[in-house]
């Protein structure tokens, strides 16, 4: 992995920042596509873009923030303001999500056909952004395993060395007793399943026979998505601190349970023709 590509005086440009640069702007041509092929304003597409950076940013930021308390009371202002990593990315969704419904209902058009519209994208951009994780090495790995696709960060923001990761050696002495501590310790490299599942989703929104409208392309993603994430939490190093279960598997749990209602709910909405020349 390459957490620093490469440096410009005192600047330095990381992986990670690449390639959610890179998710975000193709996953905003794909997007604006979907839109274009929908007879929606473009202009929209890109007042959506910029809410679902600031919410996704910011709403990242205080998930972490909310799933690392300690870390946070010992130092707020480097954790708010200074680190390069510290995002959840559920909690982006939830805000981006929220900022983007207030837009969505002020232009007028009907939620759930933009909603539908703009699912492939989010899928789409969730895959390079989970691939920034494997590069940079920023601690988004799973626990220890010995399968023979495990990985190693050695130079990882978060290193997955011995002597430099605490929770590490204990989640290994945990699962492997008696056994000693390797200098580097393999983990499952659950970014890579993340972004695999998500390729996997993106082609079904993609190329399904979806009816536009109907909201079942956006309650799809909401589902997959969901499911995903909660299963891949067990073999993750967050803490089940919340009704035995990590904070994000509670998330998971919500998105699961608005695209069932989504689904639902769906039989009145109206359905919009898609041209599929352009």
């Amino acid at each position: 992995m390459h957490p620093i590509l490469f440096q410009i005086g005192s600047v330095r440009i990381g992986s990670y920042g690449v390639m959610l640069a890179f998710a975000f702007l193709t996953g905003f041509l794909l997007v604006n596509r979907q839109f274009k092929k929908a007879g929606v304003s473009v202009d929209l597409a890109w007042d959506l873009h910029f809410l679902a950076i600031f919410g996704g940013m910011v709403g990242s930021r205080i998930m972490y923030v909310l799933e690392n308390i300690p870390e946070f009371l010992a130092n707020p202002i480097h954790t708010l303001f200074l680190s390069t990593t510290g995002f959840s990315v559920l909690g982006g969704y939830v805000m981006a999500f929220g900022l983007c419904m207030w837009r969505v209902k002020k232009s007028g058009e009907p939620f759930f056909k933009l909603a539908d519209l703009y699912a492939p994208g989010l899928a789409w951009g969730y895959i390079f952004g989970r691939l920034g994780c494997i590069f940079a090495g920023d601690g988004c790995y799973g626990i220890p395993c010995k399968l023979p696709w495990a990985m190693t960060f050695p130079n990882g923001i978060v290193p997955t060395l011995s002597f430099r990761n605490s929770l590490l050696v204990e989640k290994y002495q945990e699962l492997f007793p008696n056994e000693p501590v390797p200098v580097d310790i393999p983990v499952h490299p659950t970014p890579l399943y993340e972004s695999s599942l998500s390729l996997i989703l993106c082609l079904i929104l993609l190329f399904g026979s979806w009816k536009i409208g109907k909201g079942h392309r956006f309650a799809f993603f909401l589902i997959w998505f969901g499911i995903a994430r909660f299963f891949i939490e067990y073999i993750r190093l967050n803490p089940f601190d919340c009704f035995g279960m990590t904070s994000s598997q509670c998330l998971a749990i919500c998105f699961i349970v608005a695209g069932i209602i989504i689904f639902a709910t769906s039989k009145k909405r109206e359905t919009f023709a898609v041209n599929t020349d352009k």
